[in-house]
């Protein structure tokens, strides 16, 4: 199947470059692949490349151009007439061969006609051999190392991140108590906020009690008896309260429920259109969400400190064969929150947590978990530096060959109030960062 580029394609032009038959080029208004130039690099990778180097993932394959590799090393032999590609050339088809667990069995059956007879022959040795050559290696282990002794930054205040922590955790940053369970509550009402109130009180309450997507699908079956009821009540004062006891009611009941499913379908189109994710979906308020939630940020806004939340991750093609959008977004030091705990701000930051499940050579050589980076912290003009770096040598290799995969990273974190000072902890592949302000 040749290669093409989706709709979400972000113009980076990383994948132009790394095409070695030039079959992608600039077009309007996004990237595309010349179907009579793609090979799927078969003949000089067993992975394409562009697809590789991604960081959207949107060089996909093409379902309605099907084309077997016969076709494509024949494209490639006659675009590049000067390369001699042999018969063992590379290729993602071969590459999923050699993993099959079919193709070890093969080398037993050529001991067959050397020992016709049941009785043992050293000449069996040789091909029992050659078998485990044809075995991919398993996996290693991730290699248990010792806590790493605590790094020290210039303006870091002395003392264990615990206690400092524990000096501004009353600040009025997280709902506490009764307000705590008035939101837990209220979810089938809270569920009809915008999306940034949800997720911002989703990340102030951490618990499996409240999310933003529980809480839109509660007021969505709220909604479904909240809106017949409101068309009742409606006809009750157009016609007088004996209508409530006539058929013509079923009209307005049903008017209502039709309503309040094409509005739940509107809500959760993310998830029904896109097939996204709960954490990368944006749940929209309901018609009444809005003007109520101007009522709730009052509230809010004396129990909530949430300065950033998490991103939502660029969109891109979804499949098992491509990376996770959210743990690419670690990769690039974009995961992180930040909390206003009255006193201090309260940094958040994930670091990479798994490789990529991408085609690059090697992939197998290395475990899944992704190693412990090394950082650096650092107070400039206002500003939280942070440094993040993959020491690993193995990962290193094939992440500098990989454009959605730097092995380190650089985020800057701004803020508009001065910082006197900061103390830190990194435990489980979490930074935390505690600045007091001045």
């Amino acid at each position: 199947m040749a290669t093409m580029i989706a709709s979400d394609c972000i113009n980076c032009g990383a994948c132009e470059p790394e095409c070695p038959n030039n079959a992608i080029s600039q077009g309007d208004p996004i990237f595309v692949i010349d179907p009579k130039l793609c090979t799927e690099c078969v003949g000089f990778h067993d992975y394409e490349a562009c697809a590789a180097v991604c960081p959207v993932d949107v060089c996909i394959t093409d379902p309605k151009n099907v084309e077997s590799e016969e076709v494509l090393i024949a494209r490639a032999r006659a675009l590049h007439p000067e390369t001699d590609f042999g018969e063992n050339f590379q290729s993602r088809f071969r590459k999923a061969e050699t993993a099959a667990p079919s193709a070890t069995p093969a080398a037993p059956a050529k001991a067959a006609p050397v020992a016709p007879i049941a009785a043992p022959k050293p000449v069996a040795a040789p091909a029992a051999a050659k078998a485990p050559q044809q075995v991919t290696p398993p996996k290693p282990l991730p290699v248990k190392r010792e806590p790493r002794p605590k790094k020290t930054f210039p303006n870091e205040i002395p003392g264990n991140f615990a206690e400092v922590s524990n000096r501004f955790a009353t600040s009025g940053s997280r709902l506490t108590g009764m307000p705590r369970a008035a939101v837990i509550l209220l979810q089938p009402l809270i569920g009809s906020f915008p999306h940034g109130i949800k997720k911002r009180l989703e990340m102030a309450l951490q618990t499996p009690w409240f999310t933003a997507a529980g809480s839109t699908a509660l007021n969505i079956a709220h909604n479904a008896v909240l809106y017949p009821l409101a068309l009742m009540a409606l006809a009750a004062l157009k016609d007088g309260p004996q209508v409530l006891f006539s058929r013509d009611i079923n009209l307005w009941v049903l008017v209502g429920f039709i309503f309040a499913t094409f509005e739940g379908v509107f809500r959760l189109r993310d998830g029904i259109f896109k097939a996204k994710p709960a954490d990368e979906m944006k749940f929209p308020a309901s018609i009444y969400g809005a003007p109520l939630s101007l009522i709730g940020e009052i509230f809010f806004s004396k129990h909530l400190g949430l300065v950033r939340e998490l991103p939502i991750p660029v969109d891109g093609f979804y499949s098992d064969g491509f990376v996770d959008k959210l743990e690419r977004e670690r990769r690039y030091g974009n995961v992180y929150t930040v909390e206003d705990r009255g006193g201090a701000f309260l940094v958040r930051m994930e670091f990479p947590r798994w490789m990529p499940y991408i085609g690059v050579a090697r992939r197998e050589q290395i475990p899944d978990e992704m190693p412990d980076y090394d950082y650096d912290l650092a107070l400039k003009d206002g500003q939280l530096v942070v440094k993040g770096k993959c020491l690993d040598d193995k990962v290193r290799k094939i992440s500098s060959s990989v454009g959605a995969f730097p092995p380190e990273f650089t985020t800057v974190i701004p803020f508009r109030q001065r910082i006197s000072g900061f103390a830190h902890q990194f435990e489980n592949k979490l930074l935390e960062v505690l600045l007091v302000k001045a």
